[in-house]
């Protein structure tokens, strides 16, 4: 597409915090109706959480009301009439922070650009979103938010100028995690597609058996002793699980795969970043912030780790899915800042698909960027984006994967220099 096609299409609409869906605490989502989408309305509540653990790399995240009640989406769509392609965005945040009504994630330059419809997802984090009952054979209740908000985006998105049938899954990290594990559950046929960025499905920690996650959620409940969580307020739940998080060194929410797993049957694009697991590594190593130093001696130990946690179970992912005859792509996210130590690492390339450039400027790992690579670079991967979600190929330059041929495109290499 153009620029001057992009520049002569009217400006796209943001309708934020639509209710999508209400629950019960630890119940299932039940869909609301779809009953007023107003263009003027401000961006909805994140569900309840405490600090990134990813502010040195990203920066601060925004100051957004948290709630409960956090079943929302945000439609970023170029005109209401129409029937476009649509992209459903699931955030990261290791399950247990993060929001699709972060500037961050908005998906303004996406959709006006490409002419699709991107929708933003919200959904419950932490011990709210993943805690199971001893008699709890489901999926957790984050995983009936994000299907519930698949389903609202079948029945509504018409009405904002998206095609229900052709709906394309992405998400990044325990985004790109939750997409997999919804996929295992079960989807619609009207999801065509799913783009797997940074995804991981191998640590033990990023998902569970619903055996290990009522025993998990057991072992909660013997922290608290005698408390029923179900009665707590919020501010005390989050208490219980920082403490939960302290005795177990890490987060410790995921959400629940099922017995009898469906099959990866989709057309998919999934991929890694160089450094991914940079970040992760420099936590392991208590590191207070990152030098050049450090990171030449870390990066090895990096490296390895994000091949056998990023790379590895992304290919394996692909691989299924082209053995069931559907269309396959990966990649690798080359690029990074010249002035961050931060490299390729997690997260990077997020703000060449969502996000005004504002919400990215205090983010320590595009420190030094060129403003021209990061708008030229992110036109492409935007265009690159919605290709697949149109057409199962993100472009002709794009080398589709075979488990013969193993082709990995190299992003933004495969563009040529600015």
């Amino acid at each position: 597409m153009s620029t001057a096609a992009a520049r002569e299409r009217p400006t796209s609409q943001a309708f934020r915090g639509i209710q999508y869906a209400r629950a019960e605490r630890f119940g299932p989502a039940e869909i609301v109706p779809l009953r007023d989408a107003d263009p003027n309305a401000p961006r909805g509540p994140l569900s309840p959480q405490g600090p990134s653990r990813l502010a040195s790399v990203l920066g601060p995240q925004a100051d957004l009301e948290q709630s409960e009640s956090c079943h929302v989406v945000s439609v970023f769509t170029p005109d209401t009439n129409g029937h476009r392609p649509v992209l459903v965005w699931f955030h990261g945040g290791a399950h247990v922070t993060g929001g699709g009504e972060l500037p961050w994630y908005d998906g303004v330059r996406l959709a006006e650009e490409q002419d699709v419809v991107v929708v933003t997802v919200t959904y419950r984090l932490g011990v709210l979103g993943h805690y199971h009952p001893d008699d709890h054979t489901g999926p957790s209740p984050a995983t009936t938010d994000q299907t519930t908000a698949i389903e609202w985006v079948h029945r509504h998105i018409q009405e904002l100028g998206g095609d229900p049938n052709r709906i394309t899954l992405v998400g990044q990290s325990a985004g790109a995690s939750s997409i997999e594990v919804m996929l295992r559950w079960g989807l619609g046929p009207h999801v065509t597609g799913a783009i797997l960025q940074s995804g991981n499905l191998c640590d033990p920690s990023i998902s569970r058996s619903l055996v290990q996650a009522r025993e998990h959620s057991a072992s909660f409940d013997v922290l608290m002793k005698s408390v029923d969580p179900r009665g707590l307020p919020v501010s005390a739940l989050l208490q219980y699980q920082d403490e939960f998080t302290r005795l177990n060194a890490g987060p410790t929410w995921a959400p629940a795969r099922p017995d009898i797993e469906q099959p990866l049957d989709l057309a998919l694009l999934g991929g890694w970043n160089t450094d991914d697991d940079l970040p992760f590594t420099v936590m392991s190593h208590n590191l207070d912030a990152l030098t050049w130093h450090h990171r030449e001696l870390l990066e090895a130990q990096a490296h390895a780790d994000t091949a056998s946690l990023y790379a590895e179970p992304t290919l394996e992912a692909l691989g299924e899915s082209y053995a069931n005859g559907r269309p396959a792509w990966a990649y690798q996210f080359t690029w990074s800042a010249p002035g961050s130590p931060w490299g390729a690492c997690h997260c990077i390339e997020i703000p060449f698909v969502l996000g005004a450039q504002y919400a990215w400027r205090h983010a320590p790992m595009l420190h030094g960027v060129p403003s021209d690579q990061l708008e030229t670079y992110g036109r492409q991967m935007r265009q690159a984006w919605a290709e697949f979600a149109r057409h199962a190929n993100p472009g002709g330059e794009w080398r589709p994967w075979t488990p013969h041929e193993g082709a990995i495109n190299l992003v933004p290499d495969l563009w040529g220099e600015v």
